[in-house]
């Protein structure tokens, strides 16, 4: 079993959260839907939550973006109970069959002004 995380201040985040050109760099449209209009109250919270699972994700494939990922290449979507579930897609998910992981779990988790994402794994072929 694999596991990662990764801690992000939302203030500190804000200012990618409010930049059209950033916010399309590093996340798809879906996460971008699912944010809300920039501007309103959760909307920076949120896309800081996705973030940081991001973040997680790419502690948890062992390489940092621009060593065979994108931004893009980690999607993280709330499922309809609002639970994050994570789709790779290019780089992240050949990084992730070349290390035999499965189906990757992710929790998010804010606090005032911190927001906390833990991935997880299972090596596919082990018990």
């Amino acid at each position: 079993m694999k596991i990662a995380v990764d801690l992000l201040s939302v203030s500190r985040f804000s200012r990618v959260a409010e930049h059209r050109r950033y916010r399309g760099l590093v996340f798809t449209e879906g996460e971008l839907a699912q944010a809300g209009e920039p501007g309103t109250a959760r909307h920076a919270e949120r896309l800081a939550g996705r973030f940081c699972v991001k973040e997680a994700v790419c502690k948890l494939l062992g390489r940092g973006f621009g060593q065979g990922l994108r931004w893009r290449d980690i999607e993280v979507i709330a499922d309809e109970w609002g639970a994050p579930a994570v789709t790779l897609h290019g780089g992240a998910e050949q990084l992730a069959d070349a290390a035999r992981l499965g189906d990757i779990a992710v929790s998010i988790t804010h606090q005032v002004d911190l927001v906390v994402a833990v991935a997880a794994a299972v090596r596919k072929g082990t018990s």
